[in-house]
């Protein structure tokens, strides 16, 4: 009885993984709260693929989730250690706190990814979902939105309305379907970099073709995002992409495709106004208050922090002092001044390992022909330059897309999306007999 039983329940199981992972893609343009269900049912099944010691990983891929595992631990303690030690008044909101599970999200897709990925399922929804969005982007931009949202959708309608042109000739933020120009333009860079590695290492042409129409889509809504940083992180990573992937004739092509965007951008009255306030944002401006600020309560609290999703509460304590927002007092818009600020050196030493193990495994794997990890590793580049001024894990929507595109770079079997078998073993399979 028990010999019949298991192929059923084998099936079960990777049905059930790819409904996860394919919702989780679905999640990446329709809605923050897909994700994170799709990532608390990830989270899930990894622990029931422990207790029934299903869980085969290989030693790097180990190594990262143990760290992960370690650091959303750190957060979960975090809070109440501040309380203990006067650094912190109050716990966090639950909003805040609750994102601690975001911290194992790129783990669980690497754990559950090892029963089985339906890579072309995930990509053509992907493909599908972001040119929808990119369309939509493009109307969002050219015309002031005209339609109310559901109010249970609780979709700021106001954002849509930002004119970054002139009365004559508005220029309107696109946010796609979340309504916010900055979750959409950084969930881009998060699925950039797939579309770039399916581009240059794709032997289908029609594969190709669909990548890079994807690809022009993603730039087009970074555009009409007026996202500064995206822009500049989705030209770092696409020049990165070039010179990794492909020379000669098609290298050269790209390299003057991204020249001509450059001129586009700099041909563009709101965008040369929206670069003109960069430097004065950076220095003497919004970005380096809320910088000094957080560095102040890093001097304050250098070992445990004032607790994971305190920081805003711990701006707003010393408010008269800085002469802060409410809004800017949210991080430090820096990810390692943020992390450093709310969870204490600790903090920032796990989170560097996390990243660190994450970086290490995705070039491995890159080397080792994986399409998945390429892609990966071109996402984990565009994520630390935004990094450099956003705290991206403020929205879940983005640290999620992010934490799908790097947990799949470290599973097996993407050779599907290059059209053939890699040409060496995968790193998995030789890291595991290390």
């Amino acid at each position: 009885m028990d010999q019949p039983s298991q192929p059923r329940l084998e099936i079960l199981l990777r049905r059930v993984v790819a409904g996860v992972l394919l919702a989780w893609a679905v999640g990446i343009v329709l809605a923050e709260v897909v994700l994170q269900v799709a990532a608390s049912a990830a989270v899930l099944l990894s622990l029931v693929l422990l207790a029934k010691r299903r869980l085969v990983l290989a030693r790097d891929v180990r190594a990262y989730v143990l760290a992960s595992v370690a650091l959303c631990a750190w957060q979960v303690v975090s809070p109440a250690l501040a309380l203990m030690t006067g650094a912190a008044v109050a716990w966090p909101r639950s909003s805040r706190y609750g994102q601690v599970l975001d911290s194992v999200a790129g783990a669980a897709v690497a754990c559950v990814g090892s029963v089985g990925v339906p890579w072309l399922a995930i990509a053509g929804t992907v493909l599908g979902g972001w040119l929808f969005a990119a369309g939509l982007g493009v109307f969002q931009n050219r015309v002031r939105w005209p339609w109310e949202p559901p109010a249970f959708l609780k979709l700021n309608l106001a954002r849509l309305h930002e004119n970054f042109g002139t009365e004559a000739s508005p220029r309107y933020a696109a946010g796609g379907i979340f309504f916010h120009r900055l979750r959409f333009a950084h969930g881009a860079i998060a699925a950039l970099g797939p579309a770039l590695a399916i581009l240059g290492g794709s032997e289908v042409a029609r594969r190709r073709l669909l990548a890079g129409v994807v690809v022009l889509g993603m730039l087009v809504s970074i555009y009409n995002a007026f996202a500064r940083a995206a822009l500049g992180a989705a030209l770092m990573v696409s020049v990165v992409a070039l010179l990794l992937l492909v020379s000669g004739l098609a290298r050269r092509v790209g390299l003057g495709l991204i020249a001509g965007l450059i001129v586009v951008v700099l041909a563009s009255p709101a965008w040369r106004a929206r670069l003109g306030k960069a430097a004065d944002n950076i220095y003497g401006g919004e970005r380096e208050l809320a910088m000094t600020v957080g560095w102040s309560l890093v001097q304050d609290h250098p070992w445990v922090g004032v607790g994971f999703g305190n920081h805003k509460a711990a701006v707003l304590a010393r408010q008269d002092e800085s002469g802060i927002t409410d809004l800017l007092a949210t991080d430090s818009h820096n990810l390692w001044l943020t992390v450093w600020a709310e969870t204490g050196l600790v903090g920032l030493v796990l989170m560097l390992t996390v990243h660190g193990l994450l970086g290490w495994a995705l070039i491995r794997r890159h080397r080792a022909g994986s399409i998945a990890a390429t892609g990966a590793l071109l996402s984990f580049v565009g994520f630390h330059i935004l990094a450099l001024v956003h705290y991206l894990p403020f929205h879940s929507s983005v640290h999620l897309s992010f934490a799908l595109v790097w947990g799949l770079g470290l599973c097996e079997g993407s050779g599907v999306l290059r059209g053939a078998a890699p040409r060496r073993p995968a790193a998995p399979a030789t890291a595991a007999h290390e």
